[in-house]
C-alpha cells in the first residue's frame, strides 16, 4: 500500500502560512524593538510619498481604514509621524514622517535586510531571485500595484528583461476557472462571494 501525500503539505497557502509564522518568530528574536510589518509599511509609505491623508495611505497600502487609525496613533506616539492640517483640505489631516521617523525607518529597513539574509540562507542567490520573481507574478495577477515589477521579467531599476526571463503563458487551472465562474455568477446576482474555507 503506497502512502498518499498529505494535502496540507501539498498546499502552497498552508506553506505560506507557516512561512509567515516563521518570519514573525524570527523577527521577534533577531529584530527586537523594530516595527512590525504593518507599522513599517505605513511609515515607509508616508516617508516616501507624504504628506498624505490617512485615506490616501489606506488606499495605497490596501489597508482597512479602521486598522490604520491604531497604527498611525502608535507611530505618532513614538514620534515617527506627525499629523497636521492638509493645506488642500482643512477638514482633513495629512501625515508626514518626522526626522526621527525617517532615521528609524532606515534602521528598520537595514534590520529587514539582515532578517531576509537569515531566513533565506538555504537558497542560492539565483534561487532567491527566482523565488522573488514567482511571488511577484502571483501578486501582480491579483494586485495591480505589483504589475510593473513583475511584467515580463522586467527589472524595476532598468525596465529591461532579466537574464533568462521569457514571457510565460498564463495558466488557468480548473479550480481557478471555477472560482471565476462563481465570481461572475455572484456579480450577476448582485450578491457577495462567501468562501467555504479561509486560506
Amino acid at each position: 500500500m503506497t502512502e498518499q501525500a498529505d494535502p496540507m503539505y501539498d498546499s502552497p497557502t498552508y506553506l505560506m502560512y507557516e512561512t509567515v509564522r516563521l518570519v514573525r518568530r524570527t523577527a521577534a528574536r533577531v529584530c527586537p524593538g523594530q516595527l512590525r510589518m504593518p507599522q513599517l509599511l505605513v511609515l515607509w509609505c508616508v516617508a516616501r510619498s507624504g504628506p498624505l491623508s490617512q485615506r490616501d495611505v489606506a488606499e495605497r497600502l490596501r489597508m482597512d481604514a479602521g486598522d490604520l487609525v491604531g497604527i498611525v496613533d502608535a507611530l505618532e506616539e513614538a514620534g515617527h509621524v506627525r499629523r497636521s492640517r492638509d493645506p488642500a483640505d482643512r477638514r482633513r489631516y495629512a501625515l508626514e514622517a518626522t526626522e526621527t521617523g525617517r532615521a528609524f525607518l532606515e534602521e528598520s529597513l537595514d534590520a529587514r535586510v539582515r532578517l531576509n539574509e537569515l531566513l533565506f540562507e538555504p537558497l542560492s542567490p539565483d534561487e532567491r531571485r527566482q523565488f522573488r520573481a514567482m511571488l511577484l507574478r502571483v501578486l501582480a495577477h491579483h494586485d495591480d500595484r505589483f504589475t510593473a515589477l513583475a511584467h515580463d521579467g522586467a527589472s524595476p531599476q532598468t525596465g529591461t528583461p532579466t537574464q533568462g526571463a521569457v514571457p510565460r503563458e498564463r495558466v488557468v487551472t480548473p479550480q481557478v476557472e471555477a472560482l471565476h465562474d462563481r465570481a461572475r455568477q455572484h456579480a450577476e446576482a448582485g450578491s457577495p462571494i462567501r468562501d467555504s474555507a479561509s486560506s
